[in-house]
């Protein structure tokens, strides 16, 4: 392909500077309105003592569901950051795990890795890539039989990292749009159906910082969880009404099996990098106990950059994918 032919026309150049110019003008009206607005409440709320924080807590509920104890349904629950979740909740006495995978033989792997536990502990095997009405009627019926449902932490993605000799194609893209959107979707939404009902409840949906900005050899991962990322932030909005919190958690490197893989593959990332999945976790669960927070971005470093990347023009989101492909910083797999 020509060289020639890449350089962008003027008049596309100039559109590029205006949004860039654009960006500069809300990126400051948002850093003075985060300032100037919402810095001194979050101050004022640390100031707040414990038991009127406790009193706002429990209006958000009727007195039947603020005596509800926790039942946490946990989809992919078996390794990584769901797992991590688990042990995060398997401390409470009181508490129910509900806890979702694929297989029941790595759910058992899990329970007997995490030894005994304060919280009950119920195992279920669930594929999210099957039926949307099978998945749903599965949520229906665990709600019903070990709920209701206070929690729902839906974590679960694929990736064609973990399969080296898997090219990307046609088959790869469909099989990771329906557990990383169609299933994640359906539990979310059989979830709040029931959760918003009730008026009360607490979802939090795993996207990615892939899903922010990524090389372009994630093209088929970052797309779902770009879909995913857009999808909870929006939910979250409108499910303000039913009196549902919902958080969007965007992790960067995890040590997971996915990115080990993604290194095992070329990855040009240090390993320092990557950070432990057991913290991403309770993150995760201070974000979703405490309130007030819309995403969770971890680690902070990572997460600061990526929404940074997001201010990039056209003209330089392109160069930054090309280089970031280039550099292997996804390693040399296609996904």
């Amino acid at each position: 392909m020509s060289l020639l032919r890449q350089i962008p026309p003027t008049s596309y150049t100039l559109q590029n500077i205006l949004i860039s110019m654009s960006t500069i003008v809300l990126s400051v009206s948002s850093l003075m309105f985060t300032t100037v607005i919402v810095l001194p409440l979050s101050i004022a709320r640390v100031l707040i003592p414990r038991r009127i924080k406790a009193n706002a807590l429990s209006s958000r509920c009727d007195t039947n569901t603020r005596n509800q104890r926790k039942v946490v349904l946990i989809i992919g629950a078996s390794r990584g950051i769901g797992y991590g979740v688990v042990r995060e909740y398997a401390v409470e006495t009181g508490t129910t795990i509900i806890a979702v995978s694929k297989t029941m033989e790595n759910l058992k792997g899990m329970a007997t890795e995490l030894g005994p536990t304060n919280a009950r502990l119920i195992l279920k095997n669930l594929d999210i890539s099957g039926s949307p009405g099978e998945i749903a009627q599965t949520v229906k019926q665990l709600d019903e039989e070990c709920g209701p449902i206070t929690h729902l932490y839906a974590i679960s993605g694929i990736s064609n990292h973990l399969d080296d000799k898997r090219p990307w194609n046609l088959d790869v893209s469909v099989e990771m749009i329906s557990v990383n959107v169609t299933g994640i979707v359906t539990v979310v939404l059989a979830t709040f159906d029931r959760m918003k009902a009730r008026k009360f409840g607490t979802i939090c949906i795993v996207g990615s910082a892939a899903g922010l900005f990524n090389p372009a050899n994630m093209i088929t991962y970052a797309s779902t969880k770009a879909f995913i990322n857009t999808f909870a932030s929006s939910l979250r909005i409108l499910a303000l009404e039913h009196n549902v919190e919902v958080i969007t958690v965007t992790p960067g490197f995890i040590d997971t099996r996915m990115t080990s893989r993604m290194r095992g593959q070329g990855s040009t990332v240090p390993a320092f990098e990557f950070a432990s999945a057991q913290e991403m976790a309770r993150q995760m669960k201070k974000g979703v106990e405490g309130g007030g927070t819309g995403v969770i971005g971890w680690p902070t470093r990572q997460a600061i950059m990526m929404y940074a990347l997001r201010g990039l023009n056209p003209i330089c989101e392109d160069l930054g994918r090309l280089v970031s492909y280039v550099a292997r910083v996804a390693g040399n797999k296609t996904t």
